[in-house]
């Protein structure tokens, strides 16, 4: 039925190694689930018309799906700490309640989830379905006008289970949302008006790092360099950001949201800042309306500093 339905989740201690989650989530949709290869005997017998018993076997275990969460004010450092890799906790000046949890690129290894989701069933039942070493191998940061900022997390794990009982579903109190009214850009420093903005990371985690004597696949490493790219829809409001396209030259990137009031001056908020190379494109008239100046860019790392950082302000102690 789904209204029964309950996410939450949990750090492992071990990979692939269940722990009972402890912190839940307010979510759009959830769609991980697991496949099992089958692997089926190519041999022939006389006047065997079909697949026999006992000549296939089950093969290797894979989960994956996505989990799309509204932003929202608490809970979420964790997240952005296994988009990312690594994390920092502050105290902001002038701030006692309020932490920033910083979170840049970190190693992924000895990183991984307990996820579980709890499904109800026709007759009312809230079925727990576990999912074991789950990574995040791609994320996505996005908002539009007239809409609430989204997190897109692509999750790769190791396997599922309904062997476990379900969670007690728990939330954290004051839970604030972020729309498109509380978000801003910026471009070198200057205010960019944009209509909708995203950012999306791919972790590059190989979804086939299996061997011989497991059906279960190991802790996946990485293979190859990390992709962050993004996308604009901007005013054409002079050449300034056409000329960094033309002209190669890189920027910092800033999208910020800014909630209500912690204390003093500190508000929650989530300020993602990255250095980005803009791959184009030129503005182009294609009907009588407003021309629009499409950004694509990609993350650069500069040659000091990091090259994307996720500041996520809050009162949560912990990310």
């Amino acid at each position: 039925m789904g209204t029964g339905a309950q996410l939450g989740l949990v750090e492992e201690s071990t990979f692939g190694t269940y722990v009972a989650p402890t912190r839940f989530f307010e979510f759009v949709t959830e769609g991980l689930d697991l496949d099992i290869d089958r692997i089926e005997s190519q041999g022939w017998r006389a006047n065997q018309r079909v697949l026999r018993t006992g000549r296939w076997r089950a093969g290797r275990k894979l989960v994956s799906g996505e989990i799309t969460l509204e932003l929202q004010n608490k809970s979420m450092g964790l997240l952005f700490k296994h988009c990312l890799g690594a994390v920092a906790t502050s105290t902001p000046g002038g701030g006692t309640l309020t932490r920033d949890h910083t979170c840049t690129l970190g190693d992924l290894r000895g990183k991984s989830l307990t996820i579980q989701a709890g499904r109800d069933d026709r007759g009312g039942t809230v079925r727990p379905f576990s999912y074991l070493g789950c990574k995040v191998q791609t994320w996505e940061l996005a908002c539009a006008l007239n809409q609430f900022a989204m997190l897109t997390l692509g999750i790769i794990g190791r396997d599922e289970t309904t062997a476990q009982s379900l969670a007690a579903a728990s939330y954290a109190t004051g839970i604030e949302l972020f729309t498109f009214v509380e978000g801003s850009l910026t471009i070198g420093g200057s205010s960019t008006p944009v209509r909708a903005a995203t950012i999306s990371g791919d972790n590059r985690l190989p979804d086939d790092d299996f061997a011989l004597g497991s059906a279960l696949m190991r802790e996946p490493l990485e293979p190859a360099l990390r992709e962050i790219t993004g996308d604009l829809n901007a005013d054409f409001t002079d050449l300034t950001a056409y000329n960094r396209f033309i002209n190669g030259t890189e920027a910092s990137l800033v999208l910020d949201f800014t909630g209500s009031v912690i204390e003093g001056a500190l508000n929650f908020g989530v300020q993602l800042t990255t250095n980005v190379r803009f791959d184009g494109e030129t503005p182009n008239v294609e009907n009588p309306q407003e021309i629009r100046l499409p950004l694509q860019f990609k993350t650069i790392a500069p040659a000091a500093g990091d090259p994307i950082s996720i500041r996520y302000r809050t009162t949560d102690t912990t990310p």
